[in-house]
């Protein structure tokens, strides 16, 4: 289960990165606010749901 929750939080923040970083830069050269928008606030939970199960692992191992 530890293993499981490991591979998800790097999946997780992976995902944040590719969302943060390139997406959002993507849709705000092409003028898409709106789904820049998205982008942002998808890769922040991402990240807060990627932080939350890290913090939990620590707290459990």
């Amino acid at each position: 289960m530890v293993r499981l929750f490991g591979s998800l939080v790097i999946i997780l923040f992976v995902s944040t990165l590719m969302l943060l970083a390139v997406d959002a830069r993507i849709y705000n050269s092409k003028g898409w606010l709106r789904e820049k928008k998205y982008a942002m606030v998808l890769g922040w939970a991402y990240g807060a749901i990627s932080l939350a199960i890290l913090i939990g692992l620590i707290i459990y191992v």
